[in-house]
């Protein structure tokens, strides 16, 4: 089975480094004040002493609740329940020694409980999983080391090299408000659709250096351990390479452009990664490829709002991913939306959101079970327990909206609509409630 990952923490980590860091600094929080981006405020002080010698420590936590309320393979209701909690230590040289460097380390700790795509939404033969119902399911329910990792600056900060274990979605999908939504599709047609690319919270040794041609343009280029051993639950803390079958060599190109008078922010970019592991053939599994290849690209841009980084009015995003046609059992994923912060004005921080995504399955993988059915003597046998679904299309539409009831909790209501589930014609639309919560402790 092959999945995608997600890559939600990454950035509401940063965001949190950077209020955090901030409003400590400026004038320390009391606990629990809704003006404080964490919810035990400065820790008496501790924060703005660790902020002084450049450490910073941060606890996130984030759960979500999808039920069934129509549709889907089994129309019995439930709901089910995933969460994640994410501890960070960061260590910057700079106040210390004067170097523009800096340690991180993380661990991610999930609590996966069941995945709704899995117990009603999908048709258990249907052989893959296109989308994630709880964005932050995934990859056991254990404790793993997700980050360990030093970045350096050089040459007025036109160049910058990172090297240890991290998700490659850090580095080479980095959108601006990473993922807001609960269904996964609808955060961005991630390169974490493929089978080799693990997203959070699954690190592996790797290599990447950036370069800025100018203020609105970079480039960047890495090396990436391709190990599924990695994604064991036994593997959670473990430094070793053992079970390493070759690299990920991804490239990127990105434009982050300042549009209009009031110089509205754009991020833009497109990327690339070459796999040099062998493959087997989705037409024929004795077929081994020597290489697989993925494409992919995203671009969102603000277009109200008081200009600036302001995230406050409406941006605008979509984005593409495009597979290894020979290897790939997901071939490709598209989506767009948009979101909007402080639609009301009583209530700035507040944030809707509205996605559409597909995904389309590979036309040689649905060949490959049509063949198997006809041997059987089961085409158009859907009834039967032996019959192997015929995949072609999922559409997963999501609409939320985020109230911030303080600065370190969220709580995010939404509602999904997809269309086929699992990508089997056959499994009637459903329509999935969910519940999600986001507290910086």
């Amino acid at each position: 089975m092959t999945y995608p990952t997600p890559h939600s923490f990454r950035t509401l980590i940063a965001a949190a480094i950077t209020l955090g860091t901030a409003s400590a600094m400026a004038q320390p929080m009391q606990a629990f004040s809704a003006d404080s981006p964490f919810m035990l405020g400065d820790l008496a002080g501790a924060r703005t002493e660790m902020g002084k010698s450049g450490l910073f420590f941060g606890l996130f936590y984030v759960t979500e609740f999808a039920t069934n309320a129509k549709g889907g393979y089994n129309e019995d209701r439930v709901t089910e329940r995933s969460d994640q909690t994410t501890a960070l230590l960061n260590y910057s040289l700079m106040p210390k020694h004067g170097i523009d460097g800096e340690f991180s380390i993380v661990i991610t700790n999930r609590n996966n409980g069941d995945l709704l795509s899995l117990t009603r939404l999908n048709d258990p033969r249907t052989g893959t999983l296109p989308n994630l119902s709880q964005e932050v399911w995934g990859y056991g329910s254990v404790s793993r080391l997700t980050r360990l990792t030093y970045n350096q600056h050089f040459a007025d900060r036109t160049l910058r090299v990172r090297v240890g274990k991290m998700t490659p979605t850090e580095e080479f999908y980095p959108t601006t408000l990473g993922c807001e939504f609960q269904s996964l599709i609808n955060c961005g047609a991630v390169p974490g659709v493929s089978s080799i690319w693990y997203g959070w919270p699954i690190s592996t040794w790797s290599a990447m250096g950036e370069v800025k041609f100018n203020s609105n343009w970079y480039a960047r280029a890495g090396v990436y351990e391709q190990n599924p051993d990695t994604t064991k639950t036994s593997r959670g803390f473990s430094l070793s390479n053992r079970g390493a079958q070759g690299q990920i060599v991804p490239v990127l190109v990105g434009w982050r452009p300042s549009v209009g008078e009031k110089k509205m922010a754009g991020n833009y970019f497109a990327g690339v990664y070459y796999s040099n592991v062998k493959s087997a053939d989705l037409s024929d599994s004795s077929v081994q490829r020597n290489s697989k290849k993925t494409l992919w690209a995203y671009g969102e841009q603000q277009v109200t709002g008081p200009g600036g980084d302001s995230p406050q009015g409406l941006r605008l995003f979509a984005s593409a991913v495009v597979n290894d046609s020979r290897t790939e059992v997901l071939q490709k994923a598209y989506g767009a939306g948009f979101y909007y912060m402080g639609l009301f004005d009583s209530r700035p921080q507040d944030m809707l959101g509205f996605s559409v995504a597909a995904v389309k399955i590979n036309d040689r993988f649905t060949a490959s079970r049509a063949a198997v059915n006809l041997a059987n003597g089961l085409v158009g046998d859907f009834s039967s327990h032996d019959y192997l679904p015929l995949g072609s299309r999922e559409v997963t539409a999501e609409l939320f909206y985020r109230m911030n009831l303080a600065k370190w909790i969220s709580v995010q209501p939404s509602i999904q609509f997809i269309k086929a589930p699992g990508a089997i014609k056959q499994v009637p639309s459903a329509t999935v409630f969910g519940l999600r919560m986001n507290v910086a402790i």
